[in-house]
């Protein structure tokens, strides 16, 4: 009898509610609960920008590396010094620090092209830009080849070769360091061959 009485005793009756204690840890273990899946939401999301601001910067990379190692394979020698500073040279590095050659176009005419880092403005505000200049007999333009998404922060060129006389095929290696929006540094580097053979004229 007295087991019945003692068990009656801590029986909770379901018209009483909650107590106050009982309120307080429920709500604690819902906080903690909460506090834990917001921090992994924006863990992820995070997240989620560092990857979508890594392949945006790798994919503006490979693109541009490819356009200016076309350019570059498909570089013809000189036959004036109307573009390079003398006759029948290959390359040329420029005083902004990029390179230069003469390519042919689609209309069958030499331009005079220049890769090289600038600061375009506008959109870009302080980033620095791939800039590819062109120019021929009817027309010249300069244009940014990278979006304003990257700060281009270093674009350095090694020539190999690129001396008439010294029998090397000329080769050129582009160094690239990118930096993205989340603040990520990526650095890129492409070594092109000439595509037609470097012959004595």
């Amino acid at each position: 009898m007295e087991t019945t009485k003692c068990q009656n005793k801590f029986k909770r009756d379901p018209s009483r509610g909650f107590t106050l204690v009982e309120m307080v840890v429920t709500l604690a273990v819902f906080s903690l609960i909460m506090t834990a899946v917001t921090g992994l939401f924006f863990h992820a999301l995070r997240a989620h920008r560092v990857v979508l601001a890594k392949s945006q910067m790798l994919g503006e990379a490979a693109y541009n590396l490819e356009h200016i190692g076309r350019g570059l394979r498909m570089a013809k020698k000189t036959s004036d010094s109307g573009c390079l500073s003398a006759k029948n040279i290959n390359f040329e590095k420029t005083a902004r620090g990029g390179v230069k050659f003469q390519n042919l176009n689609s209309s069958g005419t030499m331009d005079c092209v220049e890769y090289y880092l600038g600061h375009p403005g506008n959109d870009y505000g302080a980033n620095g830009a791939l800039m590819e200049s062109r120019s021929n007999l009817d027309r010249t333009f300069e244009l940014p080849l990278t979006s304003p998404a990257v700060n281009v922060e270093a674009f350095n060129v090694y020539g190999y070769g690129w001396p008439q006389n010294d029998r090397l095929q000329p080769r050129t290696t582009i160094g690239l360091r990118i930096r993205g929006r989340q603040d990520q540094v990526m650095n890129h580097q492409i070594t092109i061959s000439q595509r037609d053979l470097d012959i004595e004229e």
